[in-house]
């Protein structure tokens, strides 16, 4: 008796087993591995046009658009199955009442009805983190009424010093929530260094550990099929000078002769290039790229973070040498 119960669980061991390996057969068979995508931010402007997301558009899943797009530029991204996300922003007195929460809310689907949009993605920042309780009930209402008109919602987040721990952040927005109503999540992986203010010191706008730390820190709450890393296309541009000014620059190289510029230097750790130039305006500069070597390392990152969608801020700044990489990377 006993051994026919022991031949009975080997038996059925054995079933399961071979209808495992029989599962992913057929998985790679049909190509079910993931999928590796872009989701970038896009700027709509005058004389903007699909023709801009065509030459990419099978390795684009959705595009947030912040500006007017016409119904054209939607409705040629839907035949392309791109889904279109309306970017929109807000500030503490726009959300902080019920009854404020409950006509944005209202706003947004009937933008989405209107426009053709598949979804709001929200790009709230720097609201003051004693807003987050108000802020998460903002969070739940919108999704629930967006959810129900068949739409979805998106989220861009940051990352920052505060978010280093396990305690719950001190910012105004609750990682479990953004989770919890949210269908995808925009990881700003950029302004690590915010060039414009110097208060807090100079630097890249993005590198490889701390985007690392950015990811890592979203991932304990988001599904790695719920997150897009974004990645900056602009860099970080200095004036050495003691009250010098710092300006985000849509390049991947100093906007100076090219037969004047030194080589670039490698840092290793960061996984960047900088270069120290002399300027136009007189003053020495330090130029911290966001370039296609930077841009290979991030791509490199998500790979091995098992993360199968990327991002840029914007579409628009990403150079032809940044494709190449992300036309390579796709195909590994």
């Amino acid at each position: 008796m006993v051994h026919q119960i022991i031949f009975r669980v080997e038996s059925k061991l054995l079933f399961y087993f071979l209808v495992f390996i029989q599962l992913v057969n057929i998985s790679i068979a049909s190509g079910q591995t993931p999928t590796k995508k872009i989701s970038p931010w896009y700027i709509y402007k005058e004389g903007s046009s699909f023709d801009d997301l065509a030459p990419y558009k099978k390795i684009i899943s959705s595009v947030s658009v912040f500006g007017n797009p016409s119904k054209e530029f939607i409705d040629e991204c839907h035949k392309n199955g791109i889904l279109v996300y309306h970017g929109v922003s807000g500030k503490e007195k726009d959300i902080d009442t019920p009854e404020k929460i409950e006509a944005v809310a209202n706003e947004y689907v009937n933008t989405c009805k209107l426009k053709g949009y598949d979804g709001i993605d929200l790009d709230y920042e720097q609201l003051e983190p004693k807003f987050q309780g108000t802020y998460s009930k903002f969070l739940r209402v919108v999704s629930s009424k967006l959810h129900h008109s068949g739409r979805k919602l998106s989220h861009c987040v940051g990352f920052y010093p505060s978010l280093s721990d396990d305690t719950i952040p001190n910012i105004f927005y609750d990682p479990k929530v953004v989770a919890e109503t949210c269908d995808l999540v925009r990881v700003m992986c950029y302004d690590m260094y915010y060039a414009p203010n110097r208060a807090n010191g100079i630097g890249p706008t993005s590198t490889y550990p701390w985007t690392r730390d950015a990811m890592n820190y979203w991932m304990k709450y988001v599904p790695r099929n719920k997150l897009v890393m974004g990645l900056p296309a602009y860099s970080n541009d200095y004036a050495m000078t003691l009250n010098g000014k710092g300006r985000q620059i849509s390049s991947d190289v100093p906007g100076v002769d090219s037969s004047s510029l030194p080589s670039p230097t490698w840092l290793w750790y960061e996984r960047i290039n900088i270069y120290l130039y002399n300027a136009p305006d007189g003053d020495v500069h330090l130029f911290y790229a966001s370039d296609a070597k930077s841009t290979k390392n991030l791509l490199e990152l998500s790979d091995e973070m098992g993360i199968h969608t990327i991002g840029f801020w914007h579409f628009g700044s990403v150079s032809p040498q940044m494709w190449l990489e992300v036309n390579e990377w796709e195909k590994e």
